[in-house]
């Protein structure tokens, strides 16, 4: 299940921190940037796509994190903006 967060918009300190107040996206586990992007999504005004953008999708992903599963993340740059 691919799921697809476009990251536009935000600072440098999104991705890095602020020392002593605020942990960075880059330093975070995995499953600790999913919970966070998938949290904080409309907040930052990304937008998230699960897999084709069907409910069922929405319906699978919520099934697999309920039972065992890894999170692979990869952030890929893009011209004026980011994916997660």
């Amino acid at each position: 299940m691919r799921v697809t967060v476009i990251i536009k918009n935000v600072t440098e300190a999104f991705f890095e921190g602020i020392p002593g107040s605020a942990k960075g996206l880059n330093h975070m586990s995995d499953a600790e940037k999913f919970a966070h992007l998938s949290k904080n999504a409309r907040d930052f005004g990304m937008t998230m796509k699960i897999g084709t953008a069907q409910f069922r999708d929405a319906v699978d992903l919520n099934a697999l994190l309920r039972g065992p599963h890894t999170i692979n993340y990869a952030l890929l740059p893009r011209r004026g903006y980011r994916i997660a």
